[in-house]
């Protein structure tokens, strides 16, 4: 057991307090066998530590002190798209998905492979990945994958943990991208997705940093509205031609915005397969330059295809990452924190 001086677990309770995590949502984050009584024994409090040291990606001695020293990826961390937003409200969920982040890598052992600075070379790849001509976000992941960039989702935080819309880390020289927003659609999170995946093909994020990105599936976000933060406007930008390009928007052009919900999934399911685009995205795009969302809302409820993406992030995290490779207490954060413990759909 590490011998450190420490006061009492109250003392390690009040100097996360600053994340923003209560004593409760700390708890939520801790083994399952963790019974309060073993903070009121020294080695009860080293231990403590030791376990919130691994999953808030802090230095250990400085914590055992009394001190906040990030480690690890949140050693730098911008926040993106914050929309007068206190970017504090999103430090618990930062600091957790950097810990995931340096564990799940440690359970992803494969080569690196750069990823395409040009969105039609990484059109071409993500297709090459997939095996399939749509690019969208089936391909998106394959792609994050066969590259060795894990995606992470994070839906079941502890209750009351506020939660960005995604995020890109570099832990050393690898990188991780998670999706925070729990979202049923596709096209929304392949948006999400694209856009963190164009902060890592640009080369925004150095090592032992992170981006996190507050808000991008706000409505008046979908394209940036932020024109002095040249790296959104960049990874939007990059996102909005990967996905399809300014042959979407020359498409949809013509769309009516007065079409009907079953009209519009109609139109853009046809005009997908021509395109080689994802059918949401293309509702997606009308619902921004026509700003008919309620419309445009429904009619991705018609998509079948663009249903079930938070099913789809977990079952190609199980497929990907093996737990046997790390301790039994992080198998069980990672299992509970990303939707792996529940049973597959």
């Amino acid at each position: 057991m590490i011998e450190l001086n420490l006061a009492d677990a109250h003392t390690l309770y009040q100097t996360v307090r600053p994340l923003g995590l209560t004593k409760a949502q700390v708890r939520g984050l801790l083994p399952s066998w963790w019974a309060p009584e073993l903070e009121s024994d020294p080695n009860g409090v080293a231990e403590l530590g030791l376990h919130l040291s691994r999953r808030l990606s802090l230095d250990l001695p400085a914590l055992m002190g009394g001190r906040l020293v990030p480690k690890g990826a949140v050693a730098q961390v911008a926040y993106k798209h914050r929309s007068g937003v206190d970017p504090e409200k999103f430090a618990a969920a930062s600091f957790i998905a950097s810990s995931l982040a340096q564990a799940i890598l440690d359970a992803f052992p494969v080569p690196v492979r750069e990823l395409p600075a040009d969105p039609q070379s990484l059109r071409a790849a993500a297709q090459a990945a997939a095996h399939e001509a749509v690019v969208g976000f089936d391909a998106l992941l394959a792609l994050c994958w066969a590259s060795g960039i894990p995606v992470i989702p994070l839906p079941h935080l502890p209750v009351g943990v506020r939660k960005m819309d995604g995020a890109a880390l570099r832990v050393g020289n690898r990188s991780v991208i998670v999706i925070a927003k729990r979202q049923s659609s596709r096209a929304w999170l392949s948006f999400i997705l694209a856009h963190e995946i164009g902060h890592l093909a640009l080369g925004h994020i150095a090592a032992g940093s992170t981006i996190i990105d507050v808000a991008l599936q706000d409505a008046a976000t979908y394209a940036t509205e932020s024109a002095s933060d040249a790296e959104e406007r960049d990874a939007d930008q990059f996102a909005l031609a990967t996905l399809g390009g300014p042959q979407v928007e020359a498409a949809i052009a013509r769309w009516s915005p007065r079409d009907s919900a079953p009209a519009l999934a109609v139109a853009a399911r046809k005009l997908g397969q021509a395109l080689n685009v994802e059918p949401g995205h293309l509702v997606l795009r009308h619902a921004f330059e026509s700003k008919q969302w309620a419309e445009s809302a429904n009619a991705l409820r018609f998509l079948s295809e663009d249903l079930n993406a938070e099913a789809t992030l977990i079952a190609q995290l199980r497929a990907h990452v093996d737990l046997e490779l790390l301790a039994e207490d992080l198998q069980e954060l990672i299992a509970n924190v990303t939707g792996l413990a529940r049973p597959p759909a």
